[in-house]
């Protein structure tokens, strides 16, 4: 039997976080990224699915985007940068840098440790 922990996600659709690279905020819409390359809009909005993600490794670098840290491939303090595994780069709005405390050789998260 499979325990494994599944978000809603609007409609009947539920999914589990590990499957989740991004979510990107599109007015009162989310389009969520998926590992596999799927993409799918739901209309829920980003702050509802910020909430129903923060106990997973889940970051919202900029008020447009929510990554998972686990698909994080890089982090570039100097320039606030978040490099995904999609190759996508967001940059991490100059009030949340400071929440966004990371160290490279520990892959430690707000004592979290990072599967990346």
């Amino acid at each position: 039997m499979n325990n494994e922990t599944l978000i809603h996600l609007g409609g009947r659709m539920k999914i589990s976080p590990k499957r989740i690279i991004m979510l990107k905020a599109d007015e009162n819409y989310t389009v969520v990224y998926l590992e596999d390359g799927s993409v799918f809009i739901t209309a829920i909005t980003m702050g509802i699915l910020e909430n129903r993600l923060k106990e997973f490794y889940f970051f919202r670098p900029n008020r447009s985007v929510l990554v998972n840290l686990n698909f994080m491939v890089s982090y570039e303090k100097v320039t606030a940068q978040i490099k995904m595994k999609n190759n996508e780069i967001f940059k991490i709005s100059r009030r949340r840098v400071k929440s966004f405390d990371i160290s490279e050789n520990k892959k430690v998260f707000f004592g979290l440790k990072l599967n990346y």
